[in-house]
Formats: C-alpha cells, structure tokens, sequence
C-alpha cells in the first residue's frame, strides 16, 4: 500500500483496523497509535512515562502531513499491531450507533 496523502493513510488504516480484533491499535510510532471505533479511526498519543496508556487522542488533518508522510507510510510498509483494554473499555462502553441520526 503506497500512501501518499493522509487521507490514503486513513482508508488503509481504516480497512486494515476493521479486520482487526474490537481493542486492536495500529502502533504507528512508539506514541502514536490508531484504532477503529466501529465508526471512524481515532488516532491517539500515548503517554510518555507509560506507553501502554493513551495520553490524549487528537485529529491527524491538524498535523504538518509533510513532516508526518514517511512515518505513516513506514506503517503502511509494515504494520504493527496491539491490543489495548482502554480501547475494548471505550468501544464497549460506546452508546449504539443510530442509522440516519444527523450529529
């Protein structure tokens, strides 16, 4: 997969992680990771004295893509996979998703 936007990044994202077990991250970079909600992928930074908890998550459009395209795409080359109870917790946790709601 040769990802050369952000977007390209997302939907190969996105259709790797569907596939993947509910809990399931892609291990982008040793603080970022991403995970399938059941809705969308929500990218996250792990915390730095413990990167097995998620730190806060945040939105990729508001990253420099130039700065960022290497390390996407180096996933993409070869991803990495991880499982993370946060993740499970959240999804399960979730309120169902209603067909045709407007938000």
């Amino acid at each position: 997969m040769a990802t050369n936007t952000l977007q390209e990044f997302y939907a190969d994202a996105g259709m790797l992680l569907r596939d993947q077990p509910r809990g399931t991250a892609a291990r982008v970079t040793q603080h970022i990771i991403a995970w399938w909600s059941g809705r969308n992928l929500v990218f996250a930074y792990l915390r730095e004295d413990n990167v097995a908890l998620i730190e806060e998550e945040f939105d990729p459009f508001d990253l420099q893509w130039d700065e960022w395209a290497a390390v996407f795409g180096g996933w993409c080359s070869k991803p990495v996979f991880e499982r993370f109870d946060e993740i499970e917790q959240w999804i399960r946790e979730s309120p169902p998703y209603e067909a045709g709601r407007i938000e």
